[in-house]
């Protein structure tokens, strides 16, 4: 399988910004900020939900279709790369074309992640 590097998200400069590092709520493996919520108005499976624009630290699952409120979609489960826990899903294709704006965005469950900054 290889090694697998873990990459680290630091906080901007500016210390007056409202920045927030979210991590896996499990292991506090960093997972993404704040900086890339894309929308907080998502649901996911175990509840609340944000659209993310990049995500570190994650292994992908299958491809699937899933049809939701939206449309049906090609998505994969994305894991934490350090202890496997699945923390929400990556939109790998949209058959909507008012929708295709979420391929390879990301969905963070909020019940599977943390503040860790």
């Amino acid at each position: 399988m290889g090694l697998r590097y873990t990459s680290y998200i630091d906080h901007p400069k500016n210390k007056h910004a409202k920045f927030v590092t979210y991590g896996c709520c499990n292991c506090r493996t960093h997972l993404s900020s704040s900086a890339q919520i894309m929308s907080k108005d998502y649901r996911g499976t175990t509840g609340d939900a944000y659209l993310m624009n990049r995500v570190v630290n994650v292994l992908e699952g299958d491809r699937e279709t899933r049809c939701m409120l939206t449309g049906c979609y090609v998505v994969c489960d994305i894991k934490c790369h350090m202890c496997k826990n699945l923390v929400g899903w990556k939109y790998v294709e949209s058959e909507r074309k008012d929708q295709r704006y979420k391929e390879g965005k990301f969905i963070l469950e909020l019940q599977t992640i943390c503040k860790v900054h």
